[in-house]
């Protein structure tokens, strides 16, 4: 075997040996310094994201997610989020009002969507809620139609509720769709 393909050989070996599995716990993001999930420029903030109560996990079919590592009880905060103040939408922001949205690809940012949520933010506080006891294992979800007037890109849901209504755009799209029926 020539040396190029045991090069190649070796590289799909190696490929092949790091493909997660749709809920792949080795797979885990890295942390910053002091075990923190924000980069050092973003102070720190009393009930900041914490590595004892959640990991990002890469799930293969919905990307990066966060899943809670303990149990949190029905209405408990979460976290605290932190981000930058921008005028504009990007795929890591959660809208504060209309033309004003909080960017946080770190953390926030990383919270994956359903229809049947088992959470919910405050923006003006900027705090995540348990709507329901959360079990350590499971992903954190939210309603992005909750907080988003058009989605930075809509999308097909596939998170298997009962409830799910499918295309998710945003909630004036929702409006207009239910003013439709």
């Amino acid at each position: 075997m020539s040396l190029v393909a045991k090069i190649i050989q070796k590289i799909k070996l190696w490929i092949a040996s790091t493909k997660p599995s749709p809920r792949d716990v080795s797979n885990t993001r890295p942390l910053f310094a002091n075990n923190r999930f924000y980069p050092e420029e973003i102070p720190y903030r009393e009930d900041e994201p914490s590595a004892a109560k959640f990991e990002i996990v890469h799930h293969n079919q919905y990307g990066d997610g966060v899943v809670s590592k303990i149990r949190f009880q029905a209405e408990q905060v979460l976290f605290r989020f932190s981000g930058n103040e921008l005028p504009y939408q990007t795929l890591f922001t959660l809208q504060k009002k209309p033309g004003l949205y909080i960017e946080d690809p770190y953390f926030m940012g990383k919270i994956l969507h359903s229809c049947n949520p088992n959470a919910r933010v405050d923006m003006d506080r900027q705090v995540f809620i348990a709507i329901r006891a959360i079990d350590a294992g499971e992903y954190i979800t939210m309603d992005y139609e909750t907080t988003e007037d058009i989605l930075f890109r809509q999308f097909v849901c596939e998170c298997g509720s009962p409830k799910c209504r499918g295309l998710i755009s945003g909630r004036s799209y929702r409006r207009i769709s239910e003013d439709w029926r």
